[in-house]
């Protein structure tokens, strides 16, 4: 009893601060409050039922990232829909963002742009660049060689800046 009041604590204080970040994450993948809400219990179900092997004190929040996008990949997969479709190419020339530009980020429309991509960057870039993981910690919660994660990263951040500035353009000529 004693053991479980003691694993119970240990899991509040270093499970439950994350709770916001998984959040927003599965929002990010899957698009639908209910079904993010749905995969974050899943993955705080699986955390606690497997915390006996999480060591206090390390990286919780990566740990509880890899649960979150190894359920999320079972659910495509059990669907049918996992596959890791790679970007067509593009040229170099239309992924050059205008220095300036970066000073007039739009909230929305960042989102909306996240939203539209493929799942592969899109995951990458929320690990990345909202929940500010290092390539390592993004390698290990995706199961994924840290030469993929940089590759993608780069490929994801490069799409983005074309979709960003491109809908720009089109709806101030609007």
């Amino acid at each position: 009893m004693l053991f479980d009041r003691k694993r119970r604590k240990i899991f509040e204080d270093e499970a439950l601060p994350h709770l916001e970040a998984l959040y927003r994450s599965a929002l990010g993948m899957i698009r639908n409050p209910s079904a993010a809400e749905d995969l974050l219990q899943e993955t705080y179900k699986e955390a606690w039922a497997s915390f006996h092997r999480y060591q206090p004190g390390t990286d919780c929040k990566a740990w509880l990232f890899r649960i979150l996008f190894r359920l999320r990949s079972k659910q495509l997969r059990r669907a049918g829909q996992f596959q890791w479709a790679e970007l067509e190419d593009v040229p170099e020339e239309k992924l050059s963002t205008p220095p300036d530009a970066l000073r007039k980020l739009d909230s929305a429309r960042v989102l909306q742009v996240i939203e539209s991509m493929p799942e592969h960057y899109r995951n990458i870039l929320i690990l990345a660049d909202a929940e500010q993981f290092s390539y390592h910690e993004i390698s290990r919660i995706l199961d994924l060689p840290i030469g993929t994660v940089m590759s993608r990263l780069n490929r994801g951040r490069q799409l983005f800046r074309q979709k960003f500035f491109q809908g720009k353009g089109q709806q101030q000529s609007a």
